[in-house]
């Protein structure tokens, strides 16, 4: 089985055609597994990241045919083409800055709460929003997040503009953003100030944006639109009437 892997090196693209051995004729190999061989075999410099044995798997994400997938669990195809994703900033072949994110609400995620004293029990919408793996694929077509690139990605940045220092944190927001917040929101022992706080952190993040989005999709199931995006807008005012 045959796929294109993008390369990036000291700034150049390439497209390395790599033939995968199937171990058996009825394999079905994930991404990983490719990347796994293609390394072990004839690309042994070939750098990309996977943390499933750290509970980490959201960082093996990478775009399967121009669209983010996690690499663990996506099925690989004849003719695949695999890439860094397109979102974030590159720092070589497969591995994106993701930092930039995580930095974006440093010092934004405090709710205010009290020891769980009372021993409260959280919501199932809370419960839901943790299934969160910071795979970032709801990044992906987010109107919102293309503004930290002049409405692009960062491989398409127009001209004469400079890319964001993710060090320290994009200016406007994205659905992970959002759905941190949301999670301070609907948490029980979370503040009245906490509460107002974090939904003023995402209007400042540009949450106007989602107003007229179609949507977010979430690498895991969860319903962006309908538990993190359209709750924050009813609560700012900015919803569609």
């Amino acid at each position: 089985m045959k796929v294109d892997i993008v390369t990036h090196r000291d700034g150049v693209e390439d497209v390395v055609s790599f033939d995968y051995a199937k171990r058996e004729d009825r394999e079905r190999p994930m991404v990983l597994d490719v990347l796994l061989q293609a390394q072990a075999t004839t690309m042994p410099d070939l750098a990309f990241r996977y943390g499933r044995r750290a509970r980490n798997c959201g960082v093996c994400t990478v775009d399967i045919n121009g669209k983010p997938r996690i690499a663990c669990r996506a099925r690989a195809r004849e003719g695949d083409r695999i890439s860094a994703v397109a979102t974030l900033p590159t720092l070589g072949d497969l591995v994106v800055r993701r930092d930039g994110v995580a930095r974006q609400m440093r010092g934004r995620l405090s709710s205010g709460a009290q020891a769980n004293d009372l021993n409260v029990e959280a919501p199932d919408a809370y419960h839901d929003l943790t299934s969160c793996i910071e795979c970032y694929a709801c990044l992906h077509n987010c109107p919102m997040h293309a503004r930290n690139f002049g409405g692009g990605s960062p491989a398409h940045l127009p001209a004469g503009a400079e890319m964001p220092d993710p060090g320290t944190g994009y200016r406007w927001g994205n659905p992970f953003s959002l759905l941190k917040l949301q999670r301070i929101r609907i948490d029980p022992l979370t503040t009245e100030a906490g509460r107002q706080a974090a939904l003023d952190h995402a209007v400042e993040l540009g949450l106007e944006v989602c107003a007229t989005c179609p949507g977010c999709k979430c690498g895991t199931g969860i319903n962006l639109k309908g538990q993190v995006v359209g709750e924050l807008l009813t609560a700012a005012g900015l919803a569609n009437p």
